[in-house]
């Protein structure tokens, strides 16, 4: 009965499933090439913001300004800027918990359209917040625009 009960701890233990619920807690396939990476409430940006981070120093730029007020900081995302290039949308300020979504709106060959989608939390909050999400995208020619 023991050497039995072994193995099934074992084998639940050994289980894939448990590494793909981790991973997808902090990266949701939105769509097939555009991953989210980290969202998060502040931003430090009042307004609205777009940013194609091509380069560390400005990915390091924003991530100084996003780690200001936060002790611990938000550690950088680990990138290839040979393969890669990611995408910032600081949403601006916003009265409850909105959570700004990406997503591929329209792609032609010289252009790579996205668009908006605000998804509200279940929490009802009247704390203004300053929203902003990171996208991977593969690295690419076309000109990314917002819409």
């Amino acid at each position: 009965m023991k050497p039995i009960l072994l193995i099934i701890v074992l084998f639940f233990s050994s289980c894939k499933g448990q590494e793909k619920g981790i991973r997808n807690e902090r990266g949701v396939q939105t769509e097939e090439r555009l991953l989210l990476v980290e969202s998060d409430n502040y931003s430090g940006s009042d307004e609205e913001e777009f940013i194609v981070v091509t380069d560390m120093k400005t990915l390091q730029k924003f991530y100084s300004k996003v780690n200001r007020t936060r002790k611990p900081g938000l550690p950088l995302p680990q990138i290839d800027f040979t393969k890669e290039l990611l995408i910032i949308y600081c949403a601006g300020k916003r009265k409850n918990s909105y959570e700004p979504r990406l997503f591929v709106a329209n792609e032609s060959e010289n252009e790579l359209v996205l668009g908006v989608m605000n998804e509200n939390k279940k929490e009802t909050s009247t704390s203004i917040t300053t929203p902003f999400s990171v996208y991977r995208l593969p690295l690419t020619q076309k000109e990314i625009i917002l819409q």
